[in-house]
């Protein structure tokens, strides 16, 4: 385990955080860590030819990257 620090993140986005995970009855971190996952399958999809969710991701900049 190790921790997070995030500097400069919207209070909005910080209270939405909170509270989608609240009211799953999960933590902080479990609920990132899930939306990690849930991100990752999205990319899936969108790369196995999903069109409509390949162009949402690269719409917020989330779309698969080569390194």
């Amino acid at each position: 385990m190790t921790t997070l620090n995030i500097r400069n993140i919207n209070e909005a986005a910080v209270a939405g955080i909170k509270r989608a995970a609240a009211a799953r009855q999960m933590t902080l971190a479990d609920y990132l860590a899930r939306l990690a996952q849930l991100h990752d399958i999205a990319r899936a999809r969108a790369d196995a030819g999903d069109a409509g969710l390949g162009a949402e991701l690269e719409a917020l900049g989330l779309q698969t990257v080569s390194r």
